[in-house]
C-alpha cells in the first residue's frame, strides 16, 4: 500500500522478524502464516502487484493423493515431496479457518484438491502482515543479502523508486518464483533449446532468488533440468493470458508425440507436463501430437479439471494460428507431416506400430507407456504441431526439510530459507501441484 511505502521509505533502515523476498503464493503464504503467529513481517515484491504466477493458475490447490504417488509422479527428493504431502492438510485447514472460498473436492491428474479463491488468499495474507505491524512493499528490488562475519543472513538491501532501504531481519525467505522468465538461465539449467520456450507465467520471475541465495553461499542445484509447463499449439500472438490454458494440449498424455524423424520419444501417458520437458529436447523443439476421434471426444474436448471450461482443443488451436489437420486417412497425416518438415512415412509407420502393439504387444512398446494403451485408429485423425511452454521451474537452491538453504557441503546458510520455485528438489521430472508446493513450504519455513 502507499501508506506502507511511505512508512518504509521515511527510514534508511527498518527491522523485522521475517523478511520475505517475493509476493507470490509461497512468499505471501509464509508471510501471512508468520504474521498470524506474532511475527513482524516485511514483504518486498519487485512487481507492481502481488500474486505472481499464482494468479494465472485458476486457483486449483491440489496434490497427489498418497506418498507413493507424490514420489512416483513428482520424481523428486522423497523427503521434500513428503513435506508437501504431510503439510497439505494443515494448509487446507488454514485456508478454511480464514474463510477462503473453496470448491468441493475435485479430481486433478493423479491427485485431489480444491479450487480456492486465490485472490482472497493473497489479499488476506497481505492484510495479516499489515495488521501485525508489518509492511508489504511493491515495486521494490532486492539488490543483495546482508551477512555478518559468520555468514548469517541478517537482511537485505532493497531499492525503491524513492531510494535505497536496508531491511534488518532475524530470518529471510527467498520466494521470487523461480527462473522461468530468464532465457539465459533456462538455457543453462534446462536445455540450450529452452532459451526459446514460450512463457506461460509472469515475466518477473527471472532467477533473482537463485542469484541472491548463491551469492550468500547457497548451492544452486535441486533438480534444475525439471520444470512445469504444457505443450501448446503455435500461437498467432502470445499476449493474452487466456491463451495459456486455451492453447495448452493437456490431452497429449492420451495421444502420441512424434518428432521430426517420425519417431515417438517419450512415455506420453506420464503426463503433458512431463511431455513438455521431453519435447524441448527434440530437434526443432517441437512434435506432432496425434490422436483419433475416440481420444478427441474423451479428452481433447473435455477440461482437465471439472471446474474448467470445455473447449475443442483442435479448433481453438487452428483459430489461433496453430498448424494442424483433421484427416480422414493416415495418408493425409503423412502429407501434413511432410509439408511441415516431419518424416511423413516414418510418422505413419510409428502410428501403425503403436496401434498393433496396443492390441498385441504392449510389453514391447518403445518407449513404454505407464498408462492408456488404447489404440488410436478411429478416424477422423488429428495431427497438431506442438511446442513447449514453461510455467515455473523445479530446480533452485538446495534446501532441507525445514526449507533452510544449504551450502554445497550440506550445512545451512544461517537464517536463510527458500520456498516455492526458488527451492529445488521436491519435484523432479514430474509434478504434484504448484500451489501446494508453494504454500506448504511457505508455512514450513
Amino acid at each position: 500500500s502507499s501508506a506502507s511505502e511511505r512508512s518504509m521509505t521515511d527510514e534508511a533502515t527498518i527491522t523485522c522478524d521475517l523478511l520475505v523476498i517475493g509476493g507470490g503464493m509461497a512468499g505471501m503464504s509464509a508471510a501471512g502464516w508468520a504474521a498470524a503467529r506474532g511475527a513482524r513481517v516485511i514483504v518486498v515484491e519487485k512487481a507492481a502487484a502481488l500474486g505472481g504466477s499464482a494468479l494465472l493458475s485458476g486457483g486449483v490447490f491440489w496434490t497427489a493423493s498418497s506418498r507413493e504417488k507424490i514420489e512416483l509422479y513428482g520424481g523428486g527428493d522423497p523427503a521434500l515431496a513428503g513435506i508437501v504431502f504431510d503439510t497439505y492438510p494443515a494448509a487446507v485447514a488454514w485456508l478454511r479457518s480464514r474463510g477462503i472460498q473453496m470448491s468441493p473436492r475435485i479430481d486433478v491428474l493423479h491427485g485431489q484438491g480444491y479450487q480456492i479463491d486465490i485472490h482472497a488468499h493473497i489479499r488476506g495474507c497481505a492484510d495479516l502482515v499489515e495488521q501485525h505491524g508489518g509492511f508489504v512493499i511493491l515495486e521494490t528490488e532486492t539488490t543483495a543479502l546482508l551477512q555478518d562475519e559468520d555468514g548469517t543472513v541478517t537482511g537485505a538491501r532493497t531499492r525503491h523508486v524513492d531510494g535505497e532501504v536496508t531491511v534488518r531481519a532475524a530470518a529471510t525467505l527467498l520466494a521470487t518464483g523461480g527462473y522461468q522468465a530468464s532465457p539465459e538461465l533456462r538455457a543453462r539449467y534446462i536445455h540450450p533449446q529452452a532459451e526459446r520456450m514460450l512463457l506461460r507465467a509472469n515475466p518477473i520471475s527471472d532467477g533473482a532468488g537463485l542469484r541472491l541465495g548463491a551469492a550468500a553461499g547457497g548451492e544452486v542445484a535441486g533438480t534444475n533440468a525439471g520444470f512445469y509447463g504444457h505443450l501448446v499449439s503455435e500461437p498467432r500472438v502470445w499476449d493474452d493470458e487466456r491463451l495459456y490454458v486455451a492453447l495448452s494440449q493437456y490431452h497429449s498424455e492420451h495421444a502420441l508425440l512424434i518428432n521430426e524423424a517420425g519417431e515417438r520419444f517419450c512415455d506420453e501417458s506420464f503426463g503433458d507436463h512431463a511431455n513438455t520437458a521431453q519435447t524441448v529436447r527434440q530437434p526443432g523443439s517441437r512434435a506432432i501430437c496425434f490422436w483419433d476421434s475416440r481420444a478427441h471426444a474423451a479428452y481433447a474436448t473435455v477440461p482437465v479439471v471439472s471446474v474448467g471450461i470445455p473447449l475443442d482443443k483442435m479448433q481453438v488451436a487452428i483459430d489461433n494460428g496453430g498448424k494442424g489437420v483433421v484427416a480422414g486417412t493416415l495418408d493425409e497425416v503423412a502429407a501434413f507431416a511432410d509439408a511441415h518438415g516431419f518424416d511423413g512415412a516414418a510418422t505413419c509407420a510409428t502410428i501403425a506400430a503403436f496401434n498393433h502393439q496396443a492390441r498385441h504387444g504392449w510389453e514391447v512398446m518403445d518407449p513404454p507407456r505407464t498408462d492408456d494403451f488404447a489404440a488410436l485408429d478411429k478416424p477422423p485423425f488429428y495431427a497438431l504441431i506442438v511446442h513447449p511452454a514453461i510455467t515455473f521451474t523445479f530446480g533452485g537452491l538446495t534446501i532441507d526439510t525445514g526449507a533452510r538453504v544449504l551450502r554445497a557441503d550440506g550445512t545451512p546458510v544461517p537464517a536463510l530459507f527458500a520456498a516455492g520455485s526458488d527451492a529445488g528438489g521436491a519435484f523432479g521430472r514430474g509434478y504434484a501441484g504448484g500451489l501446494a508446493l508453494a504454500a506448504t513450504f511457505g508455512i514450513t519455513a
